[in-house]
């Protein structure tokens, strides 16, 4: 079993409007890596610098994620991971 993350709609139109992906990874940030493999356009969204945009919101079950923990949060098999820009 996988992760699925979840795509605003905002976001999603860079994924040609798919919404979710299963993608695998230990991390968020492991699991941001493998969406990044399958839409590598995702990439210049989410990322500055080499770093998670500070706009950018992650919610892990519903739960949002402190900006610290953002790609470090352990995800288990099952987890729903949603991507999102705050305020959106």
């Amino acid at each position: 079993m996988s992760k699925t993350i979840w795509l605003s709609t905002n976001l999603s139109r860079i994924a040609k409007g798919t919404q979710g992906f299963e993608v695998d990874g230990e991390t968020v940030g492991e699991c941001l890596n493998d969406l990044i493999s399958i839409v590598p356009a995702m990439k210049d969204a989410l990322l500055y610098q080499s770093a998670l945009n500070r706009a950018v919101e992650v919610q892990v079950n519903k739960k949002i994620i402190a900006e610290g923990e953002r790609l470090t949060k352990s995800v288990r098999d099952g987890d729903e991971i949603r991507i999102m820009f705050k305020g959106h």
